[in-house]
């Protein structure tokens, strides 16, 4: 029981650190007014747009997203810490894959997304397994 609170725990902190991060990102870099997030047409004439800035800040937030989920899952955990870590790192970067996938950012961010993330969960997941909590 305490393996799922702690995912789910870590889960909503690290989609929090990722909120908190991609509202700086569009405070700088506010999308239109009048765009259409559900017209794939708008939503890629946006994206082409956008300064690579912009993207970083969003690599930024997915992969201290998934860091901090690993982190605080792995931490707090009682057994398999490192795998519980790793599974809620896993969380964050499933929907980074399905961001990837479905708002059509430019290949090399994708690539770069999906990479980063994925060495930030399993960073977080090994640091928060080598601390003891509780």
């Amino acid at each position: 029981m305490r393996s799922i609170l702690s995912i789910i725990a870590g889960v909503v902190v690290g989609v929090f650190g990722v909120f908190l991060i991609e509202m700086i990102n569009l405070s700088i870099y506010p999308m239109p007014g009048d765009l259409d997030v559900q017209d794939p047409t708008q939503m890629s004439s946006y994206l082409k747009q956008l300064p690579y800035a912009a993207f970083t800040l969003i690599i930024l937030a997915h992969v201290v997203g998934a860091f901090i989920a690993a982190f605080i899952a792995g931490m707090v955990s009682r057994s398999s810490r490192f795998n519980i870590g790793l599974l809620a790192g896993g969380v964050l970067l499933f929907f980074t894959i399905w961001n990837a996938v479905t708002i059509g950012q430019p290949n090399l961010i994708s690539v770069t997304d999906i990479v980063l993330t994925s060495f930030a969960a399993i960073l977080g997941a090994k640091i928060g397994a080598s601390r003891i909590v509780g």
